[in-house]
């Protein structure tokens, strides 16, 4: 039986192979994901941050990154911010002021985060913090809520 013959009598049953498999390959819904990237989050809502204390912690690759909400006070307060992996840095009681979701951080200098630029977005319909590194990489990296750590605590 030559080649071609082998071909047209076994090539059929793939064609019309039911496939009950997984797809290896594809976005999944991101209601299938426990913690959606930054890409496959939708930030919406325009409310203020939770009343203090609310921590938010998220994990991309070998680096860890926290922000605890110390204090509220209309749309200023204070956190404290904690990045952990190769490039660490930890402020506490760091200004920060909210537009509208877009979170200012004010007085970050002296405290570890010379190396990173950031921008920070609170999605008050998820309740989730969006962090999106452009320094020293290009990452947006999600950040859900914890439970904040004990006075005293780090």
């Amino acid at each position: 039986m030559s080649l071609r013959s082998v071909f047209f009598v076994v090539f059929p049953f793939f064609v019309f192979a039911e496939d009950k498999a997984k797809a290896l390959r594809g976005t999944p819904g991101i209601e299938g994901i426990d913690e959606p990237t930054a890409e496959q989050l939708t930030c919406s809502g325009w409310g203020e941050l939770p009343p203090a204390p609310a921590c938010f912690g998220g994990t991309i690759l070998t680096s860890e990154y926290h922000i605890n909400v110390v204090s509220v006070d209309g749309n200023v307060g204070l956190v404290d911010l904690q990045a952990v992996g190769p490039t660490s840095a930890e402020c506490k009681g760091v200004r920060f002021q909210d537009d509208h979701g877009t979170i200012t951080v004010e007085n970050d200098e002296g405290c570890g985060l010379s190396n990173y630029e950031y921008q920070v977005h609170y999605c008050s319909d998820q309740d989730k913090l969006i962090i999106d590194i452009i320094k020293p990489y290009d990452v947006k990296v999600v950040l859900g809520k914890t439970t904040c750590p004990a006075a005293g605590e780090v």
